[in-house]
């Protein structure tokens, strides 16, 4: 580009910003950032975003801070995926102290999202307040794309979960399969033959989403008297291993007997 005097324009400036912070290599992703804003060009969110996750990732909690800080500076509206990030930080967080400021980080960034997960009721004898919490704040974001749904709601199941809150997220979970937010997520491929995709979504997601799903075929076992010949559980955990197949095995999930003809395929790749 140089050698042709081409000048950069805002796409470039965010895709060196995005692929340096992917990379690991934080001081060239600042420094594009900086020579952006120093070629008299503003940066779009996305842009903030994939440094804001490159930050994170290294735990630079005040250079992430500072970055939010410029981001309101520049009138840019801090988006879902800025508060999903966030929100997977503080569950990650290694110290009370990296929680403390990441909530501080959450709550500076102004969005919904976070008056939705601090006014989250604690769960009544059924669970229908937090279903009816869930279920009012994901139509107030019905117009945010899927991914970026998927991606809060993944965060807000992981959250709870990984904190003890183990109902919560379940609830969280019914509601958010209720409104096709994971459309593929559990699906019948043919009479009695179920599939559970579970590779798009955070350990402490899946966790909830496989004990869910297994509850509720108890269920409808008791209903029916019909039980599921087989499950395909697709986890996409076993991208670095040498499996490249399927595993079967039969498996009891019930000690009175209901699925004692159940057959699991546990698909890691």
């Amino acid at each position: 580009m140089k050698r042709k005097k081409w000048v950069p324009d805002e796409p470039v400036y965010g895709l060196l910003v995005d692929l340096w912070g992917k990379a690991g290599n934080m001081e060239k992703a600042w420094q594009w950032y900086q020579a952006m804003l120093e070629a008299g060009l503003c940066p779009n969110v996305p842009t903030c975003n994939s440094l804001l996750s490159a930050f994170l990732r290294v735990h630079r909690l005040s250079d992430a801070y500072n970055l939010l800080q410029s981001m309101l500076e520049l009138d840019l509206n801090p988006s879902l995926l800025t508060y999903t990030l966030l929100l997977s930080c503080c569950t990650e967080a290694r110290s009370p102290y990296d929680m403390g400021f990441c909530c501080q980080l959450m709550a500076l960034t102004g969005h919904p999202a976070h008056m939705f997960l601090l006014s989250m009721p604690s769960s009544g004898p059924d669970g229908q307040n937090v279903r009816d919490h869930v279920d009012k704040f994901l139509d107030m974001m019905h117009s945010e794309d899927r991914e970026s749904k998927r991606g809060l709601v993944d965060a807000v199941v992981d959250f709870p979960h990984k904190s003890g809150l183990k109902e919560e997220a379940g609830y969280v979970w019914e509601v958010a399969a209720e409104k096709n937010v994971y459309p593929d997520a559990v699906r019948e491929k043919s009479s009695c033959y179920w599939l559970i995709n579970l590779h798009v979504m955070s350990d402490g997601t899946a966790v909830t989403a496989l004990s869910k799903t297994l509850a509720w075929f108890c269920q409808q076992t008791l209903v029916s008297g019909i039980s599921p010949s087989r499950i395909d559980i697709v986890t996409g955990w076993g991208r670095q291993s040498r499996v490249t197949g399927s595993s079967l095995g039969p498996e009891s999930l019930l000690t009175d007997g209901y699925f004692n003809l159940m057959w699991f395929a546990i698909i890691l790749a």
